[in-house]
């Protein structure tokens, strides 16, 4: 029974608990769908609230600035945690991020990405509270609220910047709907309008009537409210000044930034009706919140206004499949719309199955947020028309591959439906840059961008006196120009950040193409404090972390910092573990034991008596654990015969028995007590034990199911005939007296099994999924041809929960339904936004399931999101080896053996070392040939090995142990890691995701059990329950044989059996 139980955090529980609210959700013209969600950790979540939410928005021009300051309470008497994640509109992202620290704000202030997770992480892992809000996929954001404590409150504010768009072409519009499903101690919304000669109007308020007044130089309104449960809907409006330029201008180091806004209106040109369009739908399930009724009602007017056309339907989700063609006569699409209206939504999505046949025009109708492939389409001289009605979507993705080909990203939460139709039945005005003048620089938007009402734009001027003409029209041809006069005398403010807002402009541009611009992404985030995909902001509570990570803090604590600076210069900063440093000693203890040569010889047998027995005997009375002590070793495996007494003559009962301790020792413990009764019996492997010759073998692994047993009212009749050569007797009850016999047999190896060939992985009780789910017994009991129906009706209670996916996708995988069992287990790509844990479950099950192009991108986005973690580097090098990239394989490992980390982590990543080297080396030695640069040539000394066994997992602070039971009994494991076969065991990870690893170099013959104690996480998130993988190599003859393994655990246990091999 192991003991350990090393936690380096208090165990917490999460119940998937979720605060739906509304906050600040339109933006603009912007509406959304979604809310934010506030995931709350704890077993009485329920008592964690948002108590108070002050909005603050102030309008400058066209420019909205928004904050949102959040007050979160717990009621309950236990610490807690949550998670904020929430959308923001099309070309939005946080500028402002600040948490309450000790009782006062303190602001975030911008780091890398990478650097910021693992700063993050370092401190946590340390009991004190940092803060971080990062960018995940599409316009998402998420930020974590540690710690809540008992009976306390945290604030967090966090704040944007917009461009308002025109409502109409007379007026800008602002909506904001607030709403949240519980009364708030204080709900508080303040407006102030600078910049406008006319009062702003009310055009919707679902809340009190309100209205502006002037106070000074700008117009307000407000709302307070105590022990008010929120349902506002607010929209005003503000003139534009039509044909009249607004521009502002700041200067700031001699450079002159400018931002300005005019209203654009061409001439409409009617594009040629197309007679073929390709509709691509996307049905995954990250679409299932889509607003179908938006999306409905544009493809209405489209085919009212057309008239006639052919539309030919794709279904986008894991695979890209052709649905039918439709023929739209004046106007008629009901059997079109009857199959959008009915549309199942599963799965995850691959941009990279996408076909674009020949058609006249595409509609992509997606979220754009491709989960298992890049996001990248293919080439088309056709335009494509991306249209989306998400809330979050990867608006960037979206619009470049419409600019790219002459069409529209048409945004149905930023536009009305008149809008939208006229981006569809019109070709598009474009901007087409300025007229030259070299002293105008970093003019942004783009060349080639839609212009449609109000068009904003931004730059800066090497003088201050200046003007800019602005070139518009149609296949870069100009057809109208704009002239723009900049002063700076007089459009001089300090309002308005404009080098900010430039900043904002120049990274939404730079972000069409991220992969090619990440670098200079990064500079203008940290420069200007914008979160990006490569930037996050970060709160950190002491000075002395800002000091020893080497982040530069807020300015209330820049005084200091630079005063510590000086005095200690940089004697305090934290030192990444250079891995280079304990790697040589991982190699040398390696290539020391491997150089041993270790075999295994087996205890003396003694000589035969004349019935080739050796006997030995103790009589023990009502002993349920008895001890027997044997004089001399008896050899691996020897026969137990227990003889019951009774009143009649002796009935001998003989089973295969293997020692629980080393082989060697003298003494066998025989655990005779009530918990091995038959009553708990549920499935019995009945195996030959011992040394044998590969020419001598007969016999094969026979096993006893539960069902059998259960049939039987006695275990010996159960078993009866099964199993040559051997009885079973019944459990022993612990009131009668016992008779104990060690006999060593030679002739026991009759019995012994060990298969012609190689060896032999073998199945076992284990399932890599957990038959017992009620929603798995309903589908086995389904026709085959109604399962998959009955699937996506039981999902309806298990959307958010991965085992399920997981469960039913094994559950059709062992149908022989592989195309299904991929298309489900996708789906768990698309419950999470940038989640590395799940992303790791779906790993190991396609590396399983030789799906290696999938988990080759899968392992990547890991490697990216984590690109700190060996683990993760490790995963993605071999999920590269699988699809046949040796040299990227290899160059991976490296990458993996070598990257560094905060010596906080060490107990999440110190070991990993010596896996990493052994996957070097087993590379090498398969894989000729390939370059291995600057690793030093020791290094790659050959270490073959008969059985490499590893086991790894998906959650970081998890206690999972490997143990091997090895033919002799022996058991291999952190607290034994040496066996008397010659076996070596790994460093034991206790935190991070393992991995913990088995050598043998000459394996003995017969099963080695391959058994996982689970005692569970610090944290049990929505991620489900730990799955593991267990990569198993067999080597004979210079062949290696590799068989992977994936399974999801269930209940905290001990003694999980995973796998067995047969040598």
């Amino acid at each position: 029974m192991k003991s350990k139980r090393r936690f380096s955090q208090p165990l917490i529980f999460q119940v998937n608990w979720k605060v739906l609210f509304y906050m600040l959700l339109f933006l603009g013209t912007k509406s959304f769908a979604q809310s934010p969600e506030l995931t709350v950790k704890g077993e009485d979540a329920e008592k964690v609230r948002m108590n108070k939410l002050i909005v603050n928005v102030k309008v400058v021009g066209n420019i909205a600035y928004t904050t949102a300051e959040m007050h979160f309470f717990n009621s309950g008497s236990r610490q807690m945690e949550a998670e904020l994640i929430f959308p923001l509109p099309e070309n939005v992202s946080v500028s402002r991020y600040a948490i309450d620290i000790n009782g006062k704000m303190r602001e975030a202030v911008p780091v890398n990405k990478n650097k910021g997770k693992q700063v993050f992480e370092a401190i946590e892992h340390r009991r004190v509270d940092p803060g971080l809000l990062e960018k995940v996929d599409g316009n998402n954001f998420r930020t974590r609220i540690y710690p809540l404590m008992p009976n306390g409150e945290r604030t967090v504010i966090i704040g944007y910047e917009e461009e308002l768009s025109a409502l109409d072409k007379d007026n800008l519009a602002y909506q904001l709907v607030s709403r949240y499903p519980k009364k708030l101690d204080l709900f508080e919304i303040n407006v102030s309008v600078l910049g406008t000669a006319t009062s702003p109007t009310i055009a919707e308020n679902s809340g009190n009537e309100i209205a502006f007044s002037k106070w000074n130089q700008s117009f307000q309104t407000s709302i307070k409210k105590e022990n008010y449960q929120p349902s506002e809907k607010l929209v005003f409006k503000i003139p534009i000044q039509q044909n009249i330029p607004s521009v502002i201008m700041q200067n700031v180091g001699g450079q002159h930034y400018f931002y300005g806004n005019t209203f654009i209106e061409g001439n409409k040109i009617t594009k040629k009706i197309p007679v073929s369009i390709g509709l691509i739908w996307d049905n995954s399930l990250s679409c299932k919140t889509r607003d179908l009724k938006k999306e409905l009602a544009l493809l209405d007017a489209y085919f009212q206004k057309i008239k006639n056309t052919k539309v030919t339907l794709y279904f986008l989700n894991y695979t890209f499949e052709k649905q039918n063609e439709y023929i739209i006569t004046n106007g008629n699409w009901i059997a079109l719309r009857a199959v959008l209206e009915n549309t199942k939504y599963d799965g995850g999505t691959r941009f990279s199955k996408i076909n674009l046949l020949v058609h006249d025009e595409f509609l992509l109708f997606s979220d754009g947020l491709s989960s298992l492939s890049d996001n990248v389409l293919p080439k088309t001289k056709k335009p494509i028309y991306t249209i989306t009605s998400s809330v979050s979507a990867d608006f960037s993705f979206l619009n470049y591959s419409s600019m790219q080909t002459g069409g529209n990203l048409i945004n149905l939460n930023q536009i009305n439906q008149e809008n939208a139709l006229d981006k569809l039945i019109n070709t598009n005005l474009k901007f087409l840059g300025i007229k030259d003048n070299y002293t105008i620089t970093d003019l942004y938007p783009i060349e080639g961008t839609s212009v449609s009402g109000s068009f904003s734009f931004s730059g800066i001027s090497l003088n201050p006196k200046n003007e800019i003409t602005l070139l518009f029209g149609y296949n870069n041809e100009a057809v109208l120009e704009r002239k723009i006069t900049l002063d700076a005398s007089v459009q001089n403010t300090n309002d308005v950040n404009i080098e900010k807002l430039w900043a904002q402009k120049k990274i939404a541009n730079l972000d069409f193409q991220y992969a090619k611009n990440a670098d200079e992404i990064e500079l203008l985030g940290k420069k200007y404090g914008i979160i990006t995909k490569s930037t996050s902001l970060i709160v950190l509570e002491d000075i002395r972390d800002y000091i020893s990570y080497d982040i530069i803090p807020p300015a209330e604590l820049r005084t200091e910092f630079d005063r510590i600076k000086k005095q200690e210069q940089n004697n305090n900063l934290a030192q990444q573990k250079n891995n280079w440093e304990s790697i040589q000693s991982y190699f040398e203890d390696l290539n020391h034991w491997w150089k041993k040569d270790l075999k295994y010889s087996a205890p003396k047998v003694l000589p035969k008596s004349k019935k080739n027995l050796r006997r030995g005997s103790e009589t023990i009375k009502g002993d349920a654990n008895a001890v027997l002590t044997i004089d001399e070793p008896v050899g691996s495996g020897p026969v137990l015969s227990i003889v019951e007494e009774t009143k009649s003559s002796p009935v001998a009962d003989q089973v295969k028995f293997v020692a629980p301790v080393p082989a060697r020792a003298s003494e066998i413990t025989l655990d005779a007590s009530e918990k091995k009764a038959e009553s708990e019996l549920k499935e019995v492997v009945v195996v030959g034990y011992g040394t044998v010759k590969k020419s001598e073998v007969s016999y094969s692994v026979q096993t006893i199911s539960s069902e059998t047993i259960s049939k039987n009212t006695n275990v010996s009749q159960a078993l009866a005939g099964k199993i040559a050569g051997v009885q079973v007797s019944q459990a022993i009850e612990t009131d009668k007296s016992l008779n104990k016999e060690i006999l060593s047999n030679e002739d026991s190896k009759k019995d012994l099994i060990i298969e012609s060939g190689d060896a032999q992985v073998i199945e076992n009780q284990t399932k890599t999924w957990n038959p017992d789910r009620l929603y798995l017994k309903a589908l086995a009991k389904a026709p085959k041809d109604k399962q998959y129906e009955l699937y996506l009706e039981l999902r309806n209670g298990q959307e958010n929960n991965p085992s399920f996916y997981f469960d039913v996708a094994h559950f059709f995988y062992n149908q022989g339904d592989v195309k299904k069992a991929l298309q489900i287990i996708s789906n768990i790509a698309d419950l999470g936004l940038e989640n590395h844990q799940l992303y790791k479950t779906l790993t190991y099950t396609l590396r399983q399931w030789k799906a290696y192009d999938d988990a080759e991108f899968t392992a990547r986005q890991i490697a990216k999101w984590r690109a700190h973690e060996p683990q993760s580097l490790r995963d993605y090098a071999l999920a590269l080896e699988d699809a046949g990239k040796y040299q990227e394989a290899f160059d991976q490992l490296i990458k993996a053996l070598e990257v560094n980390y905060y010596g906080e982590m060490s107990g999440q990543y110190e070991g990993v070392e010596d896996i990493i080297l052994m996957d070097i080396n087993r590379l090498t030695i398969e894989h000729k040939g390939l370059k291995t640069g600057k690793l030093d040539k020791k290094y790659l000394e050959k270490m073959p090995v008969d059985i490499r066994i590893i086991m790894i997992w998906n959650l970081m602070d998890v206690d999972l142990d490997l143990h091997i039971i090895e033919p002799n009994g022996e058991e291999c494991y952190y607290g034994h890691k040496d066996t008397q076969a010659g076996a070596r065991f790994s460093k034991d990870f206790t935190q991070g995701y393992g991995p913990e690893q088995y050598l043998i170099r000459n394996a003995i013959k017969g099963k080695y059990q391959i058994k996982t104690n689970y005692f569970g996480e610090t944290e049990l998130t929505q991620n489900g329950p730990a799955t593991i993988m267990v990569e198993i190599y067999t080597t004979r003859a210079g062949k290696t044989t590799k068989t992977l393994k994936t399974i999801q655990l269930g209940k905290i246990k001990e003694n999980e059996i995973l796998a067995e091999i047969v040598w």
